[in-house]
Formats: structure tokens, sequence, C-alpha cells
């Protein structure tokens, strides 16, 4: 899950041009000033490329914060042990 973490911030990192944004698993739209519905699809595809996963809808709904989306990649990826 720290392996997950870590991919995820790069993301974040990366899409919001913010090499300095500290995230973790509580990291949420209401503490990451960018993380708005239009970035969220954004972020949701730049993980399901790293990872080659494909989230579903019904998952990016309940996905609350930044431990939801480690725990959507880490049950839906074959190379972590479940």
């Amino acid at each position: 899950r720290e392996f997950v973490l870590s991919e995820i911030a790069t993301i974040f990192r990366n899409e919001f041009g913010q090499p300095d944004l500290i995230v973790h698993y509580g990291s949420s739209p209401k503490t990451i000033e960018k993380w708005d519905s239009v970035n969220n699809l954004v972020i949701i595809s730049a993980i399901e490329e790293r990872f080659k996963i494909e989230f579903s809808i019904d998952s990016i709904f309940k996905s609350e914060n930044v431990g939801d989306l480690c725990d959507y990649v880490v049950s839906n990826t074959l190379i972590f042990d479940k």
C-alpha cells in the first residue's frame, strides 16, 4: 500500500504541477485545492494507465480520499499480494 501511495502522490504532483504537494491516505478534494471533479477524471485516468487497471464508475463515486484510491489499486492489481 505504501508503494501505491508513493506512485499516486507522484501522479498528483505531476498532474497539478506541484512538486512539493504532500499527499497522504487522508488527502481528499477538501484538502487538495486543485482536486475538483474535472481533475479527478485526469487523476483516475493517470492511475489507470500507471497500474494497468480500470476503475468502475461505482468505485470512482465511492472513493472519498487517496486511501480509497490506494485500496482499489491494491485490490485490483495482480502484482500485489492480497
